[in-house]
């Protein structure tokens, strides 16, 4: 398996690049890594030349070095992808690597063939009242720690809130979490009908992290993209329906 690090502003990157023909690149979800899409990477093997990368803090490539916004990871992306010799890759994004993609795709367009994006993360979510809730939670417990009086109290306070207003991805972000706050907090819909590539949008109706509306709002938005929605399939399509997933992959790639 071939396995190797690049060093890219000082940060060890690590990849996996097999195959021949043309490009395609692997951008794996919050909290993945290259072995997330090892289906994926296997069934595109043989016929094209397949890479995946770990985004920086998972997988096994090196932390950032502070907190990171969708810019910097799109940045890191693009110097990988120069230091591979990757000219016009066709893409594979999931989730979080579908808000790379977007604003890779809007912002470098000539450097993104087809996109197939599989419950891309970017679109921002629906304000329910229970979101507002949670987030008014949040805010109220950072205020509490803030204050001088009661600053024990409220850390005790927001230990406890935690759990019920922060998202699972959050909780087990670690050094991350920032981050995570940081890229989730940015609405990348303005840039979806910037985008001129070829698109496939593949989503399960059972998806609760990128609900189905996010993948029809990417349809609406961005010119001539398909959506196929696989019926029962939920947050990862591509390991829920696998043999479906592959076939429609190699298709779109090779049309």
């Amino acid at each position: 398996m071939p396995f190797a690090k690049l060093q890219i502003d000082g940060l060890d990157i690590r990849y996996r690049r097999e195959g021949q023909g043309d490009p395609v690149l692997l951008l794996h979800g919050w909290g993945g890594s290259i072995e997330s899409f090892n289906p994926v990477f296997e069934a595109l093997a043989p016929s094209f030349d397949t890479v995946a990368i770990d985004f920086p803090g998972h997988g096994k490539s090196a932390l950032p070095p502070k907190p990171w916004r969708v810019g910097d990871f799109l940045d890191l992306t693009l110097k990988a992808m120069d230091a591979l010799r990757l000219e016009r890759p066709h893409i594979v994004a999931h989730s979080f690597g579908g808000r790379v993609t977007i604003r890779l795709a809007a912002e470098h367009a000539g450097r993104a063939g087809k996109l197939l994006f599989t419950a891309g993360a970017g679109v921002a979510s629906r304000k329910t009242l229970t979101r507002r809730l949670k987030r008014a939670a949040a805010s109220a417990a950072r205020a509490m720690e803030s204050a001088p009086v009661v600053g024990s109290l409220a850390s005790n306070l927001k230990a406890r809130l935690r759990p019920h207003v922060a998202s699972r991805d959050y909780l087990a972000a670690g050094a991350l979490r920032e981050t995570l706050a940081l890229v989730v907090a940015e609405d990348q819909t303005p840039y979806l009908a910037s985008i001129r590539s070829k698109c496939l949008l593949v989503w399960g109706d059972q998806d609760r992290e990128t609900p189905l509306y996010m993948g029809e709002t990417m349809k609406e938005r961005i010119p001539g993209a398909e959506l196929v929605v696989f019926s029962g399939a939920g947050h990862f399509p591509y390991l829920d329906q696998p043999h479906k997933f592959n076939m429609m992959a190699l298709k779109f790639f090779r049309e």
